[in-house]
Protein backbone atom coordinates (compact mmCIF):
# COMPACT_ATOMS: atom_id res chain seq x y z
CA UNK A 1 0.00 0.00 0.00
CA UNK A 2 2.87 2.38 0.84
CA UNK A 3 4.42 1.85 -2.60
CA UNK A 4 1.05 2.34 -4.31
CA UNK A 5 0.62 5.63 -2.46
CA UNK A 6 4.07 6.79 -3.59
CA UNK A 7 3.29 5.90 -7.20
CA UNK A 8 -0.04 7.70 -7.08
CA UNK A 9 1.62 10.73 -5.50
CA UNK A 10 4.25 10.81 -8.25
CA UNK A 11 1.58 10.63 -10.93
CA UNK A 12 -0.29 13.48 -9.23
CA UNK A 13 2.84 15.65 -9.09
CA UNK A 14 3.64 15.05 -12.76
CA UNK A 15 0.04 15.77 -13.70
CA UNK A 16 0.02 18.99 -11.70
CA UNK A 17 3.32 20.22 -13.15
CA UNK A 18 1.96 19.62 -16.66
CA UNK A 19 -1.28 21.46 -15.95
CA UNK A 20 0.55 24.32 -14.24
CA UNK A 21 2.60 25.03 -17.36
CA UNK A 22 0.73 24.01 -20.51
CA UNK A 23 3.20 26.10 -22.55
CA UNK A 24 6.33 24.17 -21.60
CA UNK A 25 6.55 22.70 -25.11
CA UNK A 26 5.64 25.96 -26.85
CA UNK A 27 8.21 27.48 -29.18
CA UNK A 28 8.07 31.03 -30.54
CA UNK A 29 10.35 32.57 -33.17
CA UNK A 30 10.18 36.23 -34.16
CA UNK A 31 11.86 36.13 -37.56
CA UNK A 32 12.98 39.50 -38.87
CA UNK A 33 13.06 39.52 -42.66
CA UNK A 34 13.48 41.81 -45.65
CA UNK A 35 10.30 42.00 -47.71
CA UNK A 36 11.91 42.59 -51.12
CA UNK A 37 15.12 43.17 -52.97
CA UNK A 38 17.75 41.95 -50.51
CA UNK A 39 20.73 40.21 -52.06
CA UNK A 40 21.11 37.57 -49.34
CA UNK A 41 17.52 37.22 -48.13
CA UNK A 42 14.87 35.78 -50.40
CA UNK A 43 11.95 33.39 -50.57
CA UNK A 44 14.26 30.39 -50.45
CA UNK A 45 16.10 31.47 -47.29
CA UNK A 46 12.83 32.18 -45.46
CA UNK A 47 11.35 28.91 -46.67
CA UNK A 48 14.37 26.95 -45.42
CA UNK A 49 13.79 28.29 -41.91
CA UNK A 50 10.12 27.33 -42.06
CA UNK A 51 11.08 23.89 -43.33
CA UNK A 52 13.59 23.36 -40.51
CA UNK A 53 11.41 24.76 -37.70
CA UNK A 54 8.19 23.10 -38.93
CA UNK A 55 5.78 25.58 -37.34
CA UNK A 56 2.21 24.72 -36.46
CA UNK A 57 1.28 28.39 -36.89
CA UNK A 58 2.72 31.06 -39.18
CA UNK A 59 1.88 34.64 -38.21
CA UNK A 60 2.21 37.22 -40.98
CA UNK A 61 2.78 40.96 -40.86
CA UNK A 62 -0.51 41.43 -42.68
CA UNK A 63 -4.16 42.20 -42.06
CA UNK A 64 -7.09 39.85 -42.56
CA UNK A 65 -8.05 41.46 -45.89
CA UNK A 66 -5.30 39.50 -47.69
CA UNK A 67 -7.15 36.26 -46.91
CA UNK A 68 -9.71 34.72 -49.26
CA UNK A 69 -11.00 32.75 -46.30
CA UNK A 70 -9.52 31.22 -43.18
CA UNK A 71 -6.02 29.90 -43.88
CA UNK A 72 -6.23 30.76 -47.60
CA UNK A 73 -4.39 33.79 -48.96
CA UNK A 74 -5.82 35.71 -51.89
CA UNK A 75 -3.89 35.13 -55.08
CA UNK A 76 -3.69 38.74 -56.22
CA UNK A 77 -3.31 41.07 -53.24
CA UNK A 78 -0.71 43.83 -53.29
CA UNK A 79 2.55 42.47 -51.89
CA UNK A 80 1.91 38.77 -52.50
CA UNK A 81 5.32 38.50 -54.18
CA UNK A 82 7.27 39.42 -51.03
CA UNK A 83 9.62 36.88 -49.48
CA UNK A 84 7.49 35.98 -46.45
CA UNK A 85 4.27 35.37 -48.37
CA UNK A 86 5.90 33.31 -51.10
CA UNK A 87 7.83 31.22 -48.57
CA UNK A 88 4.61 30.69 -46.58
CA UNK A 89 2.67 29.58 -49.66
CA UNK A 90 5.41 27.12 -50.58
CA UNK A 91 5.54 25.73 -47.05
CA UNK A 92 1.74 25.45 -46.88
CA UNK A 93 1.66 23.50 -50.14
CA UNK A 94 3.92 20.88 -48.58
CA UNK A 95 2.34 21.14 -45.11
CA UNK A 96 -1.40 21.78 -45.62
CA UNK A 97 -2.11 21.45 -41.89
CA UNK A 98 -0.20 24.62 -40.99
CA UNK A 99 -2.27 27.55 -39.75
CA UNK A 100 -1.65 30.92 -41.40
CA UNK A 101 -2.87 33.90 -39.39
CA UNK A 102 -2.67 37.70 -39.87
CA UNK A 103 -0.80 39.40 -37.02
CA UNK A 104 -0.64 43.01 -38.21
CA UNK A 105 -2.49 45.69 -36.26
CA UNK A 106 -5.94 45.33 -37.81
CA UNK A 107 -7.16 48.52 -39.44
CA UNK A 108 -3.65 49.97 -39.56
CA UNK A 109 -4.45 52.52 -42.25
CA UNK A 110 -7.67 53.54 -40.52
CA UNK A 111 -5.62 54.33 -37.41
CA UNK A 112 -3.31 56.45 -39.53
CA UNK A 113 -6.23 58.24 -41.13
CA UNK A 114 -7.73 59.11 -37.76
CA UNK A 115 -4.38 60.55 -36.71
CA UNK A 116 -4.06 62.51 -39.94
CA UNK A 117 -0.84 60.73 -40.95
CA UNK A 118 0.51 58.57 -43.76
CA UNK A 119 2.95 55.68 -43.59
CA UNK A 120 6.09 57.83 -43.92
CA UNK A 121 7.58 61.00 -42.47
CA UNK A 122 10.71 61.39 -44.59
CA UNK A 123 9.71 64.90 -45.61
CA UNK A 124 10.13 66.07 -42.01
CA UNK A 125 13.63 64.63 -41.72
CA UNK A 126 14.43 66.38 -45.00
CA UNK A 127 12.94 69.64 -43.70
CA UNK A 128 15.14 69.52 -40.58
CA UNK A 129 18.27 69.18 -42.73
CA UNK A 130 17.08 71.87 -45.15
CA UNK A 131 16.34 74.42 -42.41
CA UNK A 132 19.62 73.64 -40.68
CA UNK A 133 21.65 74.15 -43.86
CA UNK A 134 19.87 77.45 -44.59
CA UNK A 135 20.37 78.59 -41.02
CA UNK A 136 16.63 79.05 -40.57
CA UNK A 137 16.69 77.03 -37.35
CA UNK A 138 19.47 76.98 -34.80
CA UNK A 139 20.15 73.44 -33.68
CA UNK A 140 21.94 72.95 -30.39
CA UNK A 141 25.17 70.98 -30.30
CA UNK A 142 23.23 68.12 -28.70
CA UNK A 143 20.61 68.17 -31.46
CA UNK A 144 23.32 68.15 -34.14
CA UNK A 145 24.90 65.19 -32.39
CA UNK A 146 21.55 63.40 -32.37
CA UNK A 147 21.13 63.94 -36.12
CA UNK A 148 24.64 62.64 -36.72
CA UNK A 149 23.90 59.57 -34.62
CA UNK A 150 20.64 59.03 -36.48
CA UNK A 151 22.46 59.02 -39.82
CA UNK A 152 25.12 56.71 -38.43
CA UNK A 153 22.59 54.19 -37.14
CA UNK A 154 20.60 54.45 -40.35
CA UNK A 155 23.68 53.51 -42.38
CA UNK A 156 24.40 50.64 -39.97
CA UNK A 157 20.87 49.27 -40.33
CA UNK A 158 21.06 49.60 -44.11
CA UNK A 159 24.19 47.47 -43.95
CA UNK A 160 22.44 44.89 -41.74
CA UNK A 161 19.75 44.56 -44.41
CA UNK A 162 22.43 43.38 -46.85
CA UNK A 163 23.44 40.45 -44.63
CA UNK A 164 21.95 36.98 -44.19
CA UNK A 165 19.05 36.07 -41.92
CA UNK A 166 21.25 34.89 -39.07
CA UNK A 167 23.00 38.28 -38.95
CA UNK A 168 19.75 40.19 -39.31
CA UNK A 169 18.31 38.20 -36.39
CA UNK A 170 21.29 38.55 -34.08
CA UNK A 171 21.46 40.37 -30.73
CA UNK A 172 23.94 42.84 -32.21
CA UNK A 173 21.56 43.73 -35.03
CA UNK A 174 18.66 44.03 -32.59
CA UNK A 175 20.67 46.50 -30.50
CA UNK A 176 21.52 48.59 -33.57
CA UNK A 177 17.90 48.67 -34.72
CA UNK A 178 16.77 49.62 -31.22
CA UNK A 179 19.22 52.53 -31.22
CA UNK A 180 18.01 53.65 -34.64
CA UNK A 181 14.40 53.62 -33.46
CA UNK A 182 15.26 55.79 -30.45
CA UNK A 183 16.89 58.41 -32.65
CA UNK A 184 14.38 58.13 -35.49
CA UNK A 185 11.36 58.54 -33.24
CA UNK A 186 12.30 60.01 -29.84
CA UNK A 187 15.34 62.19 -30.51
CA UNK A 188 13.92 63.58 -33.75
CA UNK A 189 10.60 64.26 -32.03
CA UNK A 190 12.50 66.31 -29.44
CA UNK A 191 14.03 68.41 -32.21
CA UNK A 192 10.65 68.99 -33.86
CA UNK A 193 9.07 69.93 -30.54
CA UNK A 194 11.89 72.28 -29.62
CA UNK A 195 11.57 74.51 -32.70
CA UNK A 196 8.49 76.62 -33.42
CA UNK A 197 9.14 76.45 -37.16
CA UNK A 198 7.49 73.01 -37.23
CA UNK A 199 4.20 74.52 -36.05
CA UNK A 200 4.24 76.84 -39.07
CA UNK A 201 4.68 74.23 -41.83
CA UNK A 202 1.51 72.32 -42.68
CA UNK A 203 0.36 69.56 -45.04
CA UNK A 204 -2.95 67.99 -45.98
CA UNK A 205 -4.25 65.66 -43.31
CA UNK A 206 -5.02 62.07 -44.28
CA UNK A 207 -8.15 62.29 -42.12
CA UNK A 208 -9.77 64.96 -44.22
CA UNK A 209 -8.16 66.25 -47.41
CA UNK A 210 -9.72 69.66 -46.76
CA UNK A 211 -7.91 70.02 -43.44
CA UNK A 212 -4.24 70.48 -42.70
CA UNK A 213 -1.97 69.29 -39.93
CA UNK A 214 1.23 70.93 -38.68
CA UNK A 215 4.55 69.20 -39.12
CA UNK A 216 4.87 69.11 -35.34
CA UNK A 217 1.54 67.38 -34.80
CA UNK A 218 2.16 65.07 -37.74
CA UNK A 219 5.53 63.91 -36.48
CA UNK A 220 4.33 63.38 -32.92
CA UNK A 221 1.40 61.30 -34.16
CA UNK A 222 3.56 59.40 -36.66
CA UNK A 223 6.35 58.59 -34.20
CA UNK A 224 3.92 57.36 -31.57
CA UNK A 225 1.95 55.25 -34.03
CA UNK A 226 4.84 53.67 -35.92
CA UNK A 227 7.16 53.40 -32.93
CA UNK A 228 4.65 52.20 -30.34
CA UNK A 229 1.02 51.60 -31.27
CA UNK A 230 1.64 49.50 -34.37
CA UNK A 231 4.47 47.43 -32.90
CA UNK A 232 2.51 46.88 -29.72
CA UNK A 233 -0.50 45.77 -31.77
CA UNK A 234 1.58 43.13 -33.56
CA UNK A 235 3.13 41.98 -30.28
CA UNK A 236 -0.29 41.65 -28.64
CA UNK A 237 -1.48 39.50 -31.54
CA UNK A 238 1.51 37.20 -31.07
CA UNK A 239 0.66 36.89 -27.37
CA UNK A 240 -2.99 36.20 -28.19
CA UNK A 241 -2.21 33.29 -30.50
CA UNK A 242 0.48 32.00 -28.16
CA UNK A 243 -2.00 31.83 -25.27
CA UNK A 244 -4.70 30.27 -27.43
CA UNK A 245 -2.36 27.53 -28.67
CA UNK A 246 -0.35 26.03 -25.78
CA UNK A 247 2.36 23.62 -26.83
CA UNK A 248 2.43 24.85 -30.44
CA UNK A 249 5.37 25.99 -32.53
CA UNK A 250 4.71 29.54 -33.70
CA UNK A 251 6.73 31.78 -36.01
CA UNK A 252 6.08 35.45 -36.80
CA UNK A 253 7.43 36.65 -40.15
CA UNK A 254 7.93 40.40 -39.95
CA UNK A 255 10.12 43.20 -41.21
CA UNK A 256 13.29 43.12 -39.13
CA UNK A 257 12.87 46.66 -37.80
CA UNK A 258 9.81 45.47 -35.84
CA UNK A 259 11.59 42.49 -34.32
CA UNK A 260 13.37 44.01 -31.31
CA UNK A 261 10.28 45.81 -29.99
CA UNK A 262 8.16 42.67 -30.32
CA UNK A 263 10.73 40.42 -28.66
CA UNK A 264 11.14 42.88 -25.78
CA UNK A 265 7.36 43.18 -25.36
CA UNK A 266 6.98 39.40 -25.21
CA UNK A 267 9.83 39.10 -22.73
CA UNK A 268 8.08 41.61 -20.46
CA UNK A 269 5.05 39.30 -20.59
CA UNK A 270 7.24 36.34 -19.58
CA UNK A 271 7.03 34.77 -23.03
CA UNK A 272 10.36 33.34 -24.08
CA UNK A 273 11.36 33.39 -27.73
CA UNK A 274 14.02 31.36 -29.47
CA UNK A 275 16.12 31.95 -32.58
CA UNK A 276 15.92 29.76 -35.65
CA UNK A 277 19.65 29.03 -35.41
CA UNK A 278 19.54 27.83 -31.80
Amino acid sequence: MKYLTLILSSIFVISCSTSINPYKDSRVIILGTIHYGAENINTESVYMILSDFKPDIILLEAESNIFEKENILKSDFDGISNNEFQATLRYQKENPGVQIIPAELEGRNNYRKELGIYSEAGFIFNKIEELDKKGEIKLSDQEKKHLSQLNSYWDAVENIAKQDLKTVNSKQSDATVDSLMKYQYNRTRDIVNNHNEFTKFRLLSSKNKKDTITYKEYFNNWANFEGNIRNEGIAKNVIKYYKENPGKKIILLTGFKHRFFIKKYLKNQNIRTIEFYQ
